[in-house]
């Protein structure tokens, strides 16, 4: 299930270009509002966390140097559990105000508006274009140190662990393993990006994928997200239009 979440900036200041830990900050807090239980059980796990979100798509940029302004914008918020996509939307509308980090302090926001979008159907085929950035990431031997390492999509390693990753994820949300079936057969549009969580940065990127999977997998992938961190606003991807590819 996914929703569209449309926001708008009552203040009229820039927000800051790396806002998607806010985001993702200020999404776990109106969880809470809503189911407790749920939030302290997804903060507290381990393991994966099955939902995502996208950046955020403005509606009427403006000219701005030092963040992004805008009056109002709209994000994606998807997971393959139904419960979790309907207690964020209850926690938003109980408590519709929030705010994001920009130059010169807090930028009050308000939700407008929360639409429930139509499921959709997959085959065994699917171009995927990003919503937010891939981020996959790999441990490599350093001067005998093992050392965490962002992948791009230039190596095999990306689309390896991409894969694995994805698949241990639907092993985990559903207790037993998918047809096993998958391949990247076409990219596109690749563009670079590196974005700030918390006191680090992440290099991650935007791309378009042609997939050939199992349509459980390609549609745990739209439900889910692709890639790590997902619950930070990574890997969240759509469908894309006929027209575009």
């Amino acid at each position: 299930m996914r929703s569209k979440i449309t926001v708008k900036n009552l203040s009229l200041l820039p927000v800051n270009f790396d806002y998607q830990y806010g985001l993702a900050s200020m999404l776990y807090f109106k969880l809470a509002n809503a189911d407790i239980k749920l939030a302290n059980e997804t903060h507290a796990h381990q393991g994966f966390k099955f939902y995502t979100f996208s950046n955020l798509m403005l509606m009427n940029r403006k000219p701005g140097k030092s963040g992004l302004c805008f009056e109002r914008a709209f994000f994606i918020l998807s997971s393959p559990d139904d419960r979790f996509i309907k207690s964020f939307a209850e926690g938003l509308l109980q408590k519709p105000e929030f705010y994001l980090d920009g130059p010169s302090g807090k930028v009050d926001f308000a939700i407008e508006r929360i639409e429930i979008l139509q499921e959709v159907s997959f085959g065994d085929e699917c171009w995927f274009q990003t919503l937010s950035p891939i981020y996959v990431k790999t441990m490599r031997k350093e001067n005998e140190d093992l050392r965490e390492i962002d992948l791009y999509p230039t190596e095999p390693k990306f689309y390896e662990n991409l894969h694995r990753n994805l698949v241990e994820r639907f092993n985990e949300y559903y207790g037993k393993a998918p047809v096993d079936h998958f391949d990247i057969i076409e990219t596109a549009d690749i563009k670079p990006k590196r974005i700030k969580i918390s006191e680090g940065y992440r290099r991650c990127n935007l791309m378009s994928l042609r997939i050939q999977a199992s349509p459980e997998l390609l549609k745990f992938a739209y439900e889910a997200g692709l890639g790590e961190k997902n619950a930070m606003g990574f890997g969240c991807v759509d469908v894309k239009p006929d027209g575009q590819r």
